[in-house]
């Protein structure tokens, strides 16, 4: 009795050692196909998932890999329990670079859709309580974005699965949708490349999140530098310089305005020069001088004092009187008696 509890407790500490080391796990790959993806981009792209499932350990009490490519339509090409071994998996993912074509819109909806309702299926071999994940791979925004959305939120929300993001191509970073599609954070479930020759970079950093037993080395024949990369040092420095061009521009308008504003005043707070103030006031004398006398006073034109800020514009009226009313300025000397000599 004593060997026979014993025994069935070791079974079951085996058994909890197993359910912790195992990774049980349903993973769906759907790969873009559109029009905008070439021939040697989908090869890439088998490589890439073909990179990622040599890593991780496939089985029936482990991880299952199922296949879907989407264009216009979808194409499931095997169920998660097709191949329950790395190396009849790897074989499958390898054929797969001679029978894919590009073609089509890019309708990742119906992707997720299919997914969603058809890949994680039991016939399907899905098992009811595994974890699931989805990646899906596009170089582009899909023909009906809140749609996709939608459904990649139902998938999150009704089936709990993880679904990761990845996007292809020199704009992917302003394809809002990846975001969209992914699992929060971004941080974790994005991934953005310049082209399909640089998804193997990413191959290190997904594996351990499919399946954290796992540990994956570089792909050797990657290359190092990714041109996002690049680009954002070049767009960096455009950017630097549009600064310093601006800059200056605007350096170059505030002292135009500042001399041009200085002119301005120098010129309103000119004082008159003496000749010119001296050669007005002669003529102003001269047109007096000249002027009848009279009791009416006489109108001169003082159009000639425009500039001479102490008297401005106006008309000057100047009273003449007549010589009647002027006043001795000296009497009269007395006539006294005069002696003749």
């Amino acid at each position: 009795m004593r060997k026979n509890f014993c025994l069935s407790y070791l079974l079951l500490i085996s058994c909890v050692l197993v359910g912790v080391v195992a990774i049980y796990k349903d993973i769906v790959l759907a790969i873009d196909t559109s029009d905008s993806v070439d021939a040697s981009d989908l090869k890439d792209a088998i490589d890439f998932i073909y990179n990622v499932t040599k890593w991780i350990t496939i089985g029936p009490q482990d991880i299952q890999v199922a296949v879907v490519t989407y264009a216009s339509d979808v194409t499931e090409h095997f169920d998660l329990d097709d191949y329950l071994t790395n190396n009849t998996l790897l074989s499958a993912m390898e054929a797969l670079k001679s029978k894919l074509t590009p073609g089509g819109g890019t309708y990742t909806f119906d992707a997720l859709t299919y997914v969603k309702t058809t890949s994680f299926l039991p016939m399907r071999g899905s098992r009811n309580n595994s974890m699931k994940a989805v990646l899906v791979m596009t170089d582009g925004q899909s023909t009906n974005y809140p749609l996709t959305v939608k459904t990649a939120n139902e998938l999150r929300t009704e089936l709990g699965a993880e679904v990761f993001a990845i996007g292809v191509g020199q704009d992917s970073k302003k394809n809002v949708e990846i975001q969209g599609i992914a699992s929060d954070p971004d941080s974790y479930y994005v991934y953005y490349v310049d082209s399909f020759d640089y998804l193997c970079s990413v191959v290190p950093s997904l594996v351990p999140k499919l399946d954290p037993d796992a540990f994956a080395q570089g792909v050797s024949s990657c290359p190092t530098a990714a041109p996002v990369e690049q680009d954002e040092v070049a767009t960096s420095s455009s950017n630097s310089s549009v600064i310093i061009a601006t800059v200056v521009l605007v350096a170059v308008v505030l002292l135009s305005a500042t001399i041009t504003t200085a002119v301005i005043i120098e010129r309103s707070t000119r004082v008159p020069s003496f000749t010119s103030m001296e050669s007005q006031i002669s003529s102003i004398v001269n047109q007096y001088g000249n002027a009848p006398l009279g009791e009416s006073p006489a109108n001169f034109d003082a159009s000639q004092l425009d500039h001479i800020p102490e008297l401005g514009p106006r008309e000057i009226n100047l009273d003449i009187v007549s010589p009647s009313q002027f006043q001795p300025r000296l009497d009269p000397i007395p006539i006294r008696n005069l002696e003749l000599l």
